[in-house]
């Protein structure tokens, strides 16, 4: 048993132990119980299917880089964001509102 795998178990033990009330004499249940949890993960973490699949699966995302990654990127769209041309009409249209109100005082 190495160090680290001793150390885990005795860890988890001492975690159970004090889970259960702190018991006494219950040590070598509580002992067991770690083993069997540590065989349980070490089985899990080194089965062939947690493994990642060497497929040809296509990335979640694509990083690209050199001078195509500013165009490779995807332009962001915020809301409410208006055209230039259109953003001018609407301070020209608010100007002469404000003349024409101005004029009526």
């Amino acid at each position: 048993m190495t160090d680290a795998r001793k150390e885990w178990i005795s860890k988890r033990a001492y975690s159970i132990w004090e889970e259960a009330g702190r018991p006494h004499g219950e040590d070598n249940t509580h002992w067991e119980q770690a083993v069997r949890e540590r065989d349980e993960f070490e089985r899990v973490a080194l089965a062939p299917e947690a493994a990642p699949a060497k497929s040809a699966k296509k990335p979640l995302i694509q990083i690209s880089k050199g001078k195509d990654a500013e165009a490779t990127k995807p332009k962001k769209k915020t809301a409410g964001a208006e055209k230039p041309a259109a953003a001018a009409k609407a301070v020209a249209k608010a100007k002469s509102v404000k003349a024409a109100n101005s004029k009526l005082i």
